[in-house]
């Protein structure tokens, strides 16, 4: 069975990088904490293992209550005021952040921040699917993605310009350098919810014919493939946060930059080579369904993830900065190949009328196991090999291959399973 949605246009890309907009501002607001969790560590005196917690499972603890629900309103009302609404939500627990007092109330202003960004991708990914049509979402969810990335590269980059500037700016701070990064970084949110207010509510397709219940009937007939886009989605998205998390630290620890100096460095190359990933794996999903490849999304995830786990050994054995930062290049730009893909495939299983909830249940469970088990994870393995200098690399490289190689088997079930239901 075929759910064809209307014809892609020029206001249909519009909308995509309208969402894309929003989605950079989630982006850098999800992603500065990593800048400065050593400065959050040596205030509250933390472990590795909290702060993981804090970067990871903290934030995806209300995401994950939050996100079907958010699928379910976005199937059924305005999307255009959902999207608003968690912009606000999540600028208020980004302000938060920058002004706790202890770490239990950054854990706290972290699951703000998560429940605003709940929000955000199944009402996204419903819109632009409804706007592009089957079998031709491979770009426009790339597009969506990158802005993901590229704010992952804003939040390192230009917060590490602007913690240079804080520290360095010869005027007394009234707060930590630290939180001032979390207060001054609002602009972003406040330049970005003008812009998107100003935008106009979009129509909805025709509905099917079919009740709703048919439709998740139909839905719940395909678990088998769903199940195995999730475990190469949650594998390529596990290694993704946590190069976010932890290559900043890695830097700090292994080659004695600062904080600073670590966002200066990794920042250019998430944003150069994050996005340019982002768009490759799109086009070349696009690629294989014009040629008529079945699961076309499943078999780009299986080949994306080998390059990466091969560029994420470089990264972790590296003994001078020059291959470190090869390897990190080579991680990013395959990591954010495999980014695209598993949205992509279930939004080609999925009926129209009810995108919005599958998409939040799939990314529901993606995130509670990248973000809330990957970061942890990594931190806990670190703290086991009391090695200072090496024990996170290491962490992060047996962390790799563990997650990377059962992401692939997944994948390459998915294809076997979509193949089967084409």
């Amino acid at each position: 069975m075929t759910f064809q949605a209307t014809t892609a246009s020029r206001g249909s890309w519009l909308l995509a990088l309208s969402l894309a907009a929003v989605h950079l501002v989630s982006s850098v607001d999800r992603h500065i904490v990593t800048l400065v969790l050593s400065a959050i560590e040596f205030e509250f005196k933390l472990t590795d293992t909290d702060l993981g917690f804090l970067h990871g499972t903290a934030y995806v603890l209300l995401y994950a209550v939050a996100i079907v629900p958010f699928g379910m309103l976005a199937d059924r009302h305005d999307r255009r005021r959902i999207v608003i609404g968690g912009l606000i939500i999540w600028t208020i627990g980004t302000a938060a952040c920058g002004l706790a007092q202890s770490y239990t109330q950054l854990v706290v202003a972290r699951m703000v921040v998560g429940l605003g960004q709940a929000a955000l991708v199944p009402t996204a990914i419903s819109l632009i699917a409804e706007s592009f049509g089957a079998r031709r979402m491979g770009r426009p969810v790339a597009v969506f993605t990158a802005a993901a990335t590229l704010g992952r590269g804003v939040a390192l980059f230009g917060g590490g310009v602007l913690l240079a500037l804080i520290i360095n700016g010869g005027l007394p701070p009234l707060l930590a350098p630290w939180r001032m990064l979390f207060l001054v970084s609002l602009s972003l949110n406040l330049m970005v919810l003008a812009w998107y207010c100003t935008t106009g509510p979009v129509p909805r397709a025709a509905r099917s014919d079919v009740s709703t219940r048919d439709l998740l009937g139909i839905a719940a007939s395909r678990w088998p493939v769903f199940l195995a886009y999730f475990g190469g989605a949650a594998a390529s998205i596990s290694l993704v946060q946590i190069i976010a998390a932890w290559t900043p630290t890695m830097l700090v620890r292994s080659f004695a930059f600062t904080a600073s100096q670590s966002g200066l460095l990794f920042g250019p190359i998430v944003l150069c080579f994050g996005p340019a990933g982002n768009i490759v794996g799109g086009w070349f999903v696009d690629h294989l369904e014009r040629r008529g490849v079945p699961g076309a999304p499943a078999l780009a995830n299986a080949l994306f993830l080998i390059a990466a786990i091969l560029a994420g050994s470089i990264l972790c054995s590296a003994q001078t900065l020059p291959i470190a930062v090869t390897g990190l290049m080579a991680t990013t730009f395959a990591l954010g190949m495999t980014t695209p893909t598993g949205l992509v495939g279930i939004q080609n299983l999925t009926p129209t009328a009810i995108r919005g909830r599958v998409t939040g249940v799939f990314v529901l469970c993606v995130t509670l196991v990248s973000l809330g088990a990957g970061p942890v994870t990594v931190g806990w393995l670190s703290d086991q090999f009391h090695d200072a200098a090496n024990g996170l690399r290491l962490a992060v490289l047996v962390t790799f291959w563990s997650i990377g190689c059962l992401g692939i088997l997944s994948a390459i079930a998915a294809q076997r399973l979509d193949r089967a239901t084409a």
